[in-house]
């Protein structure tokens, strides 16, 4: 018998306060729920290694904390498709999807069990007509998208290549980072390992009550 856990909504609001982040009717339910369906879920399928207030800062908090970034991006392209690559348990992408509930996002995961909880989660927040699971290798998926991310997955010189085929000239890959000086070193090794080139900018994030950096460096096709 699976036990739901009480999510600290009062935390989640605080943060999105924090973040400027005024999220429409109903999105902060959505929000508590999916934090609940996570802790409710995550003994058994080992979604992430955090519970309680760690997985609202760490986790939710986390994935939401370039909202702005993402926002000027849809401003400037307002029907952007969104493909989150690894999308695990649905980080940054489900987060995401409940903040621009204007938007079609693409999550790419291929482990079973983490697309069987995709798949439940979709159903239990309403978020099935608009997000799409793709359960296949990145290497396997030939559609283009505008706006890419990817949070806790690969290098950037494991990845990069492949992201190359599911972009275009328009597209914006962001990838969730942390310090400035390791973003740099593994654009050396894509300059050295990587067929696709590359032009970056790296944005810095601000995440509420986490004390570690965080950064989102941003990539588009040079």
């Amino acid at each position: 018998m699976l036990n739901k856990k009480c999510v600290n909504e009062k935390l989640l609001r605080e943060c999105l306060l924090s973040l400027d982040i005024h999220l429409q009717d109903g999105a902060l339910a959505q929000l508590v729920k999916y934090t609940g369906e996570i802790e409710m879920f995550n003994p058994a399928l080992k979604l992430v290694k955090a519970s309680g207030d760690d997985l609202i800062i760490r986790h939710i908090i986390d994935s939401l904390s370039p909202y702005h970034i993402f926002e000027k991006m849809i401003a400037e392209n307002p029907t952007a498709t969104f493909c989150d690559v690894g999308s695990g348990p649905g980080l940054p992408g489900i987060p995401l999807a409940i903040a621009f509930p204007q938007q079609h996002f693409t999550f790419i995961e291929r482990m079973t069990r983490r697309v069987d909880f995709l798949e439940t989660e979709l159903a239990v927040l309403g978020l099935h007509d608009r997000v799409t699971i793709v359960p296949r290798d990145l290497k396997d998926v030939d559609n283009v998208y505008d706006i890419v991310t990817f949070r806790a997955f690969h290098p950037l010189f494991d990845i990069l290549d492949d992201i190359n085929t599911i972009t275009d000239q328009r597209s914006s890959v962001c990838a969730y980072k942390a310090k400035e000086e390791s973003i740099s070193e593994e654009m050396k090794i894509v300059a050295q390992k990587c067929s696709s080139r590359w032009k970056w900018n790296v944005e810095e994030l601000f995440v509420p009550h986490l004390d570690a950096e965080r950064r989102m460096c941003i990539l588009k096709k040079d």
